[in-house]
């Protein structure tokens, strides 16, 4: 049985594997979701405190805690996250697993620099509120459409009620990668409607940064509340890879 470590992306917190976790657990896998600092219970660094560096941290602690390698999932943002764990401790990581997350592909590389290729993601300055401590809040106005269009009326409801804010400094903070990064495994699972992080740069990441598998839904952003049985059956799929 494997262990996985769940990673939940921006503006979130591990309550967005809330639909996930019993079913892996219920296979006889390990489950163990992350709140990173700032986020849900973690309040270990400040948010408007919060770096990458904090978040990498509280990743690799988690990782520390399996006595076996681990299938490490990210969602959206915290693929960079992953990537430098995966980077500074490939020995840990069975799977480095990107759900619809940013999938960096040369040392120095940064959320934003990604971003700014995807022609399809309605990420725009709109879509944020950023207040005079510098985070920024999700503005409810668009989220539907960006980040939850395939989602039902009870998943988005779920998650806006959940939703916090973001400090966006890590956004354009890189990572640093070499050929051990380039040696762990990966794993994408691409959403095919996905107004965030679109299916096109999914693909472009890909091409660039070779992954041993590839899985598909046909959701939104956040698949794994808008389509959680199919989550778990890729979930628990990616356990059989070699």
């Amino acid at each position: 049985m494997a262990t996985y470590v769940l990673v939940h992306g921006g503006w979130c917190a591990s309550w967005c594997w809330d639909f996930n976790v019993k079913a892996l657990e219920q296979a006889g896998h390990k489950v163990i979701c992350v709140d990173l600092p700032g986020h849900g219970n973690n309040d270990s660094v400040p948010l408007t405190e919060v770096k990458i560096a904090d978040h990498i941290k509280c990743v690799k602690e988690a990782v520390e805690d399996s006595d076996e390698p681990v299938i490490l999932v990210a969602h959206s943002m915290t693929g960079m996250v992953i990537s430098q764990v995966a980077e500074d401790m490939p020995e840990k990581i069975s799977k480095a697993v990107y759900f619809a997350a940013f999938l960096p592909d040369k040392d120095g590389c940064t959320q934003m620099e990604l971003l700014a290729t995807d022609p399809w993601t309605l990420i725009s300055p709109k879509t944020t509120v950023i207040t005079d401590d510098g985070l920024a809040n999700f503005n409810m106005k668009y989220a539907r459409n960006m980040g939850f269009n395939t989602s039902s009326d009870e998943a988005f409801g779920y998650a806006a009620t959940r939703m916090q804010p973001e400090n966006p400094t890590m956004w354009s903070e890189p990572v640093h990668i070499t050929e051990r990064f380039e040696g762990v495994d990966k794993v994408y699972i691409h959403t095919l409607k996905d107004n965030c992080c679109s299916y096109y740069l999914q693909r472009s990441m890909v091409q660039k940064q070779p992954c041993v598998a590839q899985f598909y839904l046909d959701s939104d952003h956040v698949g794994m509340l808008s389509d959680a049985e199919n989550t778990n059956k890729i979930l628990l799929a990616i356990a059989q890879l070699p």
